[in-house]
């Protein structure tokens, strides 16, 4: 039987026509992105399409044969009706309270306060080498963000061809790069998929020593003001519902796997029977019971439980006081540049310093100390602040 993504087939290889006769969305069916009346040319092969977002009506067809098909639910997904909003200040006072939509803008001042921030949008034109540029950078914010996690990214497993791909993309206006910068450096980059009025959120990286910023935030807000601005209808908010995304989704849904037999016959459904099978003892009752088995295994008090891991504290940051300060001998303390620290996580805990005292990065200025490699003083003219390093490489306890 032959795989066949259908996501790829939409957003990467531009050929759904090929395998579908028409689109349109569950929920409202006049809303109809894709209907032609040419048939696709059929292979004769039996195919299953996984990867079929839950809230689109999709009709599989060649050469108008009746055919037999089956399908099974498996991963949930999320996405927002962007139709329903007139702008992002509609949206945002739809979906949170006044209380938290007021902290999600005073984010943004505050990163555009303490830096000089520019938003770039890369949709139809973008240059080789800043394409070059920007896909390298997301790649080490995702490696880097996710080796500090030990955890895997699914993008990194193949990125090489996402990355020869998404150029053509941008170019053809299939795919979008949006991106936060501080000064020339992106410290945040978002890469979506576009196909007709859709827009599919696929990977996202920011530089983790922005990561008391809620870039984030700020970058699903800057999103959506541009989808708002272009008229899109859908935001999908793909696999996985994670907090945040349930926070901004209007709808939850389930992909599904869908078996399309060319030519239902007694001994050529033998297979599609099984993957059928398969998949519905695997999505239906395998996971499901495996879910409910752990949610009682862990009411349970007594039975051994895995511990989590402990992350370490990478720095202590502290209040200085300005008398403690001016008691200091200044003759220990040697003034730097912030590009000349020396500890891994320097730049990490200045800007959560920053972040705290809401300065600008131009008025800082920072000490380290003579006697003392693992701290350094904080100043701005209305705060100070000292840091001192944790002198171990490992951050994660056993």
């Amino acid at each position: 039987m032959k795989n066949v993504s259908f996501l790829a087939e939409l957003l990467e290889k531009d050929t759904i026509a090929e395998h579908v006769t028409s689109i349109s969305l569950k929920d409202d069916p006049s809303r109809v992105y894709m209907n032609t009346d040419d048939e696709p040319e059929s292979s004769g092969e039996n195919v299953l399409y996984t990867d079929v977002p839950g809230y689109l009506n999709v009709s599989f067809a060649q050469n108008g044969q009746k055919k037999w098909g089956k399908s099974v639910a498996t991963f949930e997904g999320s996405y927002i009706d962007l139709k329903k909003y007139n702008n992002l200040d509609h949206f945002l006072k739809s979906k949170l309270s006044p209380k938290r939509v007021s902290r999600l803008k005073a984010y943004k001042r505050t990163l555009e306060k303490v830096f000089p921030i520019d938003y770039q949008y890369y949709y139809g034109e973008i240059q080789d080498r800043t394409y070059e540029k920007l896909m390298n950078n997301l790649k080490r914010m995702i490696t880097t963000r996710f080796n500090e996690k030990q955890m895997h990214h699914m993008a990194l497993t193949e990125w090489d061809r996402f990355k020869e791909l998404g150029k053509g993309l941008i170019r053809e206006k299939k795919a979008s790069l949006i991106i936060i910068y501080h000064g020339d450096e992106p410290i945040h980059i978002s890469f979506n998929y576009i196909w007709k009025q859709l827009v599919f959120g696929y990977v996202r990286g920011f530089n983790i020593d922005y990561s008391k910023f809620y870039l984030g935030y700020i970058d699903i807000m800057i999103q959506l003001q541009w989808c708002f601005e272009m008229g899109f209808e859908i935001y999908d908010l793909l696999r996985e519902n994670m907090e945040y995304k349930l926070r901004f989704a209007d709808h939850t849904y389930l992909y599904a796997c869908h078996i399309v037999v060319a030519k239902p016959r007694p001994f050529s459904m033998i297979g599609p029977l099984l993957t059928w099978l398969s998949l519905s003892l695997k999505f239906d009752m395998y996971y499901p019971f495996m879910s409910r088995l752990r949610a009682i295994y862990h009411r349970i008090p007594f039975l051994p439980k895995r511990k989590e891991k402990r992350i370490q504290p990478l720095y202590q940051l502290e209040k200085l006081d300005k008398e403690q300060w001016a008691k200091m001998d200044k003759e220990k303390f040697s003034r730097i540049q912030i590009a000349s620290l020396k500890q891994p996580y320097g730049k990490r805990a200045v800007y959560h310093f920053l972040y705290l005292s809401k300065d600008k990065l131009e008025h800082l200025k920072i000490y380290t100390s003579l006697d003392d490699e693992h701290s350094i003083i904080l100043e701005c003219p209305n705060s100070l602040g000292k840091v001192v390093f944790k002198n171990r490489e490992e951050k994660h306890g056993k």
